[in-house]
């Protein structure tokens, strides 16, 4: 029953009978154009939120992996360390050169994904791509890297790991 009271009551009030007192109409005109730029707020409101969700979708799919490729790079570190100190006599051992392979494979499969190795030794320092662990007097140039102690990556655009670097100081050691 309210509602129908309530209905009623802005009959009233649109037709002019609320109270007694008569209200003036809108033009038409007026009210058609408002109605129009109404309409078109709401569709470029709505064409707004779906390029934005269109956005963040985009963006969760290049990211989604990020997790598991952090937890996948101390494995691929490690394939290195075992590949960098192999004995000389193992060279040319089929199992070490399987395990050569699966070394590759992994870092193709992360590439697939997106991921770049960041560039390090001779490169000038860059804080947001490089971590300095150690500065060592050297007659390079000021803040230039001259060795890479751990790799960095870089998945889509965004550092997921900054390169562990030395970096020159600069100059030689006086001894």
């Amino acid at each position: 029953m309210d509602r129908k009271k309530q209905q009623g009551a802005r009959d009233n009030l649109s037709a002019g009978k609320a109270g007694g007192q008569g209200r003036q109409k809108k033009d038409p005109k007026k009210e058609l154009a408002e109605a129009k730029n109404l309409l078109l707020r709401v569709q470029a409101d709505f064409e707004n939120f779906r390029k934005r969700t269109q956005n963040e979708k985009e963006e969760f799919s290049r990211y989604a992996n990020t997790d598991l490729v952090l937890r996948i790079l101390p494995v691929l570190d490690n394939f290195k360390l075992a590949l960098a100190h192999q004995p000389k006599e193992l060279k040319e051992n089929s199992w070490a050169q399987g395990i050569w392979h699966i070394e590759r494979q992994l870092e193709q499969i992360l590439a697939d994904e997106g991921m770049q190795k960041i560039p390090t030794e001779g490169q000038k320092f860059d804080p947001s791509l490089h971590e300095a662990i150690e500065e060592v007097p050297l007659d390079a140039p000021p803040h230039q890297v001259v060795e890479e102690v751990l790799p960095g990556y870089i998945l889509g655009d965004k550092v997921i790991r900054h390169a562990k670097v030395k970096v020159s100081r600069g100059e030689t050691s006086k001894q």
